[in-house]
């Protein structure tokens, strides 16, 4: 692979941001996929980096949490192993956007996977994996008791808060299952230990909720509601790309350019010519390449 050149200079006056830990670069090329759904598994991204600097480089390899060096020392190895136990991981940050700097939205926060510098011809490209909140869904535990009469969004406060990350819309999903009377107590009270994102799923299965970790922070919903935001608006005129389309089962696809504020669960409201209505986003992928024609993202969504 030769040198990797723009195509007609900054197409569509793109914008991006990468920060690694506290490493952080703007100027270099750089390509990245990032996959979010309404699973609740992490998120995952894969991002390449060309030509960062040797002294980068070697940071980014201390960084690793997955390998060491050959020969590395005790003490560097000890601090791998350390990090595998974590439940707050190496954070991998993206931003980008269209048109000024101060247009640059989050689109990824995750944990680094693997980190690893290769050559390709004449370059240096370093490859990331990363994971939404992975170190936490791993290895984050819980263990805690109650007595009779404890309520249940006691205990569903305590599991989300072990795992360290962002509550998101606890209290609003809490608030919604009290209202409806779901579960609003342990009467024979109860004893919570274990892998805290185990017990978060059992919960959620038994409230009939959907839950997620979008960029370190909670997201619950009832089961086949959208997030209580704005609706976005799909059409030509909005940055759809080519035509929309609807598979056998429903499933809509449609691409547009970079949208930071899309996200699962987010309410669409489509305004295609053969195709309108509301749909709800079910997986997000972001595919963006600063030297190649893809800056967007693809949306697949359920009728609403």
């Amino acid at each position: 692979m030769g040198p990797r050149t723009f195509v007609g200079g900054e197409l569509f006056n793109r914008r991006w941001k990468i920060t690694i830990d506290t490493i952080e670069f703007t100027g270099l090329d750089v390509m990245f996929r990032i996959e979010k759904s309404l699973k609740d598994e992490p998120n995952k991204c894969e991002l390449s980096v060309w030509n960062l600097n040797a002294e980068h480089r070697a940071a980014i390899e201390e960084l690793n949490p997955i390998t060491t060096t050959v020969g590395a020392t005790l003490k560097a190895k000890q601090k791998v192993a350390a990090r595998k136990q974590a439940t707050k991981g190496i954070p991998v940050k993206i931003e980008a956007g269209l048109g000024e700097e101060a247009d640059l939205s989050l689109l990824w926060l995750g944990d680094l996977r693997t980190a690893h510098s290769v050559r390709e011809g004449p370059d240096w490209v370093t490859k990331f994996e990363s994971g939404d909140g992975e170190k936490a869904y791993q290895n984050a535990r819980v263990n805690v008791s109650y007595g009779p009469k404890t309520p249940v969004a006691t205990a569903l406060k305590a599991m989300v808060r072990a795992m360290g990350l962002g509550e998101g819309n606890i209290d609003t999903i809490v608030h919604k299952l009290e209202i409806a009377g779901v579960g609003k107590i342990f009467p024979q009270g109860t004893v919570i230990s274990g892998p805290a994102a185990g017990h978060i799923r059992d919960f959620a299965r038994s409230a009939d909720l959907e839950w997620s970790i979008q960029d370190g922070t909670f997201q619950f919903l009832e089961r086949g509601k959208a997030l209580a935001q704005e609706a976005i608006k799909v059409s030509a005129e909005t940055g759809m790309l080519d035509s929309p389309t609807v598979d056998v089962d429903g499933i809509l696809t449609v691409k547009m350019l970079l949208v930071p504020d899309i996200r699962p669960g987010r309410l669409l409201v489509m305004d295609a010519l053969r195709i309108k209505g509301n749909y709800r986003a079910d997986k997000v992928t972001y595919v963006c390449d600063s030297a190649g024609d893809e800056w967007g993202v693809e949306i697949q969504a359920s009728r609403y």
